[in-house]
């Protein structure tokens, strides 16, 4: 347990706090790095409505719908801190999918 009066065991958890989030960076970059990834992540995205979308239902549906937006908001910044490039590339696959179906 850290005793937060004391500046180094403060500092030690600091960097040890700071050291796990360099991972989860990392794991999403890594993620983010193949065109699966990226397709599992935008389907997340999309599922989640985070760009807006109707979440009034004038009941208790609506609670679930923020939260539901409220995940997807998480990991649309969690995209962006590990690599703003990663989520143009999903933009860009998606018109290229897109493209693809419509010509096909």
């Amino acid at each position: 347990m850290t005793d937060y009066s004391d500046p180094k065991q403060v500092q030690k958890q600091n960097k040890k706090i700071s050291a796990q989030r360099d991972v989860e960076i990392e794991e999403l970059r890594t993620v983010l790095a193949t065109k699966a990834g990226r397709n599992v992540m935008r389907r997340i995205l999309a599922e989640s409505k985070f760009m807006g979308g109707n979440t009034f239902t004038g009941n208790s549906t609506t609670f679930y719908n923020l939260g539901q937006r409220q995940v997807g908001l998480w990991l649309y910044q969690e995209i962006l801190a590990a690599s703003p490039r990663a989520y143009l590339s999903m933009i860009e696959d998606d018109i290229s999918d897109l493209e693809e179906q419509d010509n096909g």
